[in-house]
C-alpha cells in the first residue's frame, strides 16, 4: 500500500505541472490575440502615419489581400470579358454538350456574334453567326481534330472595347484537320494562334481567329510549300517581364500606349501597303516570328530580305482592309486583309494574275519607340485558294504518301 501511494505522488505532481504549463500557454496566446487587435500603423505600413492612432485588423481600410478581377488588376473591360470567356474554352468545360456549353458562353457573346476562323476548305464552313453555329462549326471540328489542347496566352492587349491575344496550344493531333489526317503516331504539336475581339457593350460582337496551318503541317513533316528561307524559331513569348500574358494592365504607362499606337499604325501601312521606310520602326536586332513557309527573322535585314521584298515582289496594287488595331502599353496587334494582284512568285507559286486576299494577324512588342519583337500569322490556305490551289488537298496527298511508306 505504501509503495502504491508513493508511486501516485510523482504522477500528480507531473499532472499539476502540465496543467500550469497549459494555462500559461493559453494565457499567453490570449494576450497575444488581444494585442494583435491593434497594430500601430507605423509598424504595419513601414512609415509613420499617426503615432497616436491604431488600425484594427478587421478595419476595411486595411486591404491585406485584394481579390483580382478577370485579366488582373485594372484590366480594361474587353480583357475582363475575354479572360472570363477564354477560361471556359481553355478548360474544355462542357465542350461537347451544346446546352451546357451555350449556358457557359451566353454571358460573353451577343446573340448575333460572329466567329471568323481560318479558311478550312473541306470542312465547308465560313464565319459563324451566333454561339450555336460556332459550336457546330469551328468549335467541334477543331476540338475533335485536336482534343485537350492546352493554350498558353503570352500576349493579351486590350482597351475597354477591343482585345487581342497571341497564344500557342500544346497537345496531340488526333483526327483529320480539314481532311488532312495526322501521322499515325498522333504527335504532339504546337499550334500558333491569335485572336482579335470587338465588343458591343460588355459582350463579344466579333472574334477573328487564325492559326498557322502551314506551320502545323510543317511540324509533322508535311511539306506543302518550298522550304522557308529562314529557320523556324517557333511562336515564343516576349523576351520581357511585363506580365504573362503581357502586359499586366496595372503596370501599363498610358504614355507608352499612345506612342506604341502611333508608331504601330504607321508601321503596318509602310511595311505591308506602301513598301516604304525600309522597316524603319524595327530595331536592328529585332526578332520576328514569321508564318509557316517564311520563318523567323533575327535581324531587320533578314526581315526585309526574306519577308518584305518577296511580299512586294509577288503582289501589286496592294490595299489594306484594317478590321482591328489595338495597343496596350508596349504591345500592339492588328487584324487585316491585304487585297492585291498576284503578279510574282510567292511561296513557290508563280504569278497567276489573280486578285488575292492575304488575311493577316500581326503583333509587336515595343521598347524605346522601336519594335523589338514581332509575330505574324497569314491564312496561307485562303491566299492559295484565291490563286486556284487547294493546299489541303496537297497536304492530304503528302500525308497519305507518308502513311504508305511508313
Amino acid at each position: 500500500m505504501a509503495s502504491s501511494g508513493g508511486n501516485r505522488q510523482p504522477e500528480s505532481i507531473r499532472l499539476c505541472r502540465w496543467t500550469l504549463g497549459l494555462s500559461t500557454v493559453v494565457a499567453t496566446v490570449l494576450a497575444l490575440l488581444g494585442y494583435m487587435q491593434t497594430w500601430n500603423q507605423s509598424w504595419l505600413f513601414g512609415g509613420v502615419v499617426n503615432e497616436g492612432a491604431s488600425v484594427r485588423l478587421n478595419s476595411p481600410t486595411v486591404a491585406l489581400v485584394v481579390k483580382d478581377i478577370p485579366g488582373g488588376p485594372r484590366a480594361p473591360l474587353a480583357k475582363q470579358v475575354v479572360v472570363g470567356m477564354d477560361t471556359n474554352v481553355n478548360t474544355h468545360k462542357a465542350w461537347n454538350n451544346l446546352t451546357e456549353w451555350m449556358t457557359e458562353m451566353e454571358p460573353y457573346w451577343t446573340r448575333d456574334a460572329v466567329y471568323d476562323f481560318n479558311y478550312v476548305g473541306p470542312w465547308h464552313f465560313g464565319p459563324s453567326h451566333g454561339v450555336q453555329q460556332w459550336f457546330y462549326s469551328e468549335h467541334m471540328h477543331f476540338n475533335i481534330a485536336c482534343p485537350d489542347i492546352q493554350w498558353q496566352d503570352f500576349i493579351r492587349a486590350a482597351t475597354d472595347g477591343t482585345c487581342t491575344s497571341a497564344s500557342y496550344g500544346l497537345g496531340r493531333w488526333m483526327e483529320p484537320f480539314a481532311g488532312v489526317p495526322p501521322p499515325s503516331n498522333k504527335p504532339f504539336v504546337r499550334i500558333h494562334d491569335l485572336d482579335f475581339y470587338l465588343l458591343e457593350g460588355n459582350r463579344i460582337k466579333i472574334n477573328w481567329c487564325i492559326i498557322d496551318v502551314v506551320n502545323l503541317f510543317e511540324q509533322v513533316g508535311y511539306k506543302i510549300v518550298p522550304p522557308a528561307p529562314m529557320p523556324s524559331g517557333g511562336y515564343r513569348a516576349p523576351n520581357s517581364m511585363d506580365g504573362f500574358p503581357a502586359p499586366l494592365s496595372e503596370s501599363v504607362n498610358p504614355a507608352d500606349t499612345m506612342l506604341s499606337n502611333r508608331i504601330w499604325n504607321m508601321a503596318i501601312q509602310e511595311d505591308y501597303v506602301q513598301n516604304t521606310g525600309g522597316a524603319r520602326w524595327w530595331a536592328e536586332d529585332m526578332v520576328w516570328y514569321g508564318p509557316g513557309g517564311i520563318g523567323t527573322a533575327y535581324s531587320k535585314q533578314d526581315y526585309r530580305t526574306h519577308f518584305l521584298e518577296p511580299l512586294h515582289g509577288a503582289f501589286s496594287n496592294v490595299s489594306m482592309q484594317l478590321d482591328l488595331s489595338v495597343c496596350e502599353g508596349k504591345y500592339c496587334g492588328a487584324h487585316f486583309y491585304l487585297h492585291a494582284r498576284h503578279t510574282g512568285a510567292w511561296l513557290g507559286k508563280q504569278a497567276t494574275g489573280k486578285k488575292v486576299r492575304l488575311r493577316c494577324g500581326a503583333h509587336a512588342h515595343f521598347e524605346g519607340g522601336r519594335m523589338v519583337e514581332g509575330w505574324l500569322i497569314i491564312d496561307v490556305p485562303q491566299a492559295f485558294a484565291d490563286m486556284g490551289i487547294d493546299l489541303f488537298a496537297r497536304a492530304r496527298d503528302v500525308a497519305l504518301q507518308a502513311m504508305q511508306t511508313s
